[in-house]
């Protein structure tokens, strides 16, 4: 199976850009052998860091020439320029709520056919005021993998978040968009993206999860996904937990 993207456009930043974004971020990665061998599927969970897609850029240079799709928030779907522009990247979509996902979904049927799906658990990227923060992570990305049967693998990406910063501007409630109240910023700051241990569903389950209903389970199995995220980030950059979700805020940065 070849490991070219079906994305004209994809195709271009990955042969064109991605060698640019590399150098500039002095980008190194850690742990690819993480992976699973070429055609089988995974989610890959990641923290959304910096602004103007730079962290997905630098995952993109991070993995050379094994592709990877991105799972844009529903909200770009009801954008119609937005979501003309996502598909040409061969993305898929969030379901709107956790009860939507099924097998017929566009994650789960990329996953299921070899695909690398990168999903945002926290649902958007961060103000500077926020960086190195893990805010509530959805149920969503255990489910897909619940859904699919394959693996979750956690990523988090180091130094975008100064690298690409979003100073000022309003976030409204429920809506992941950023509205910067300054030019974008691409900053020479190093990035190191790190490639965890895969972890199916039902190793982030504790024994005593059984007596739980399935909302109670994903929420748990979000969480300990969110925990092993946080140590990595951890050994990086003093960073935190906060029970909020993100995407529920209402914020002035």
């Amino acid at each position: 199976m070849s490991m070219e993207s079906d994305s004209v456009l994809y195709r271009f930043v990955q042969r064109n850009v991605a060698p640019i974004v590399k150098g500039y971020s002095r980008l190194e990665v850690v742990g690819l052998e993480n992976l699973p061998s070429e055609g089988e599927g995974a989610l890959l969970a990641c923290n959304h860091s910096g602004s103007v897609w730079w962290d997905a850029l630098c995952l993109i240079a991070g993995l050379g020439d094994r592709p990877v799709n991105f799972v844009a928030h529903h909200w770009d779907a009801k954008l119609r320029f937005m979501r003309l522009f996502l598909e040409s990247l061969d993305c898929g979509f969030l379901d709107e709520h956790v009860c939507d996902i099924c097998e017929s979904g566009s994650v789960v049927k990329g996953v299921q056919s070899g695909k690398l799906m990168c999903i945002y658990p926290e649902e958007s990227y961060h103000s500077f005021r926020h960086r190195y923060t893990l805010f509530k992570f959805s149920p969503h990305v255990v489910k897909y993998a619940d859904v699919a049967k394959v693996p979750i693998i956690p990523v988090t990406i180091i130094g975008a978040e100064e690298a690409a910063p979003t100073f000022f501007g309003p976030k409204f409630k429920n809506v992941p968009l950023h509205v910067p109240f300054h030019p974008p910023l691409i900053l020479p700051f190093k990035v190191t993206i790190e490639i965890g241990k895969p972890y199916f569903y039902e190793e982030l389950l504790p024994s005593t999860a059984g007596a739980l209903d399935e909302d109670e389970r994903y929420a748990l199995a979000a969480e300990q996904l969110r925990e092993h995220m946080f140590s990595t980030m951890s050994r990086y950059r003093a960073s935190r937990i906060s029970d909020e979700k993100y995407i529920d805020r209402q914020a002035w940065y």
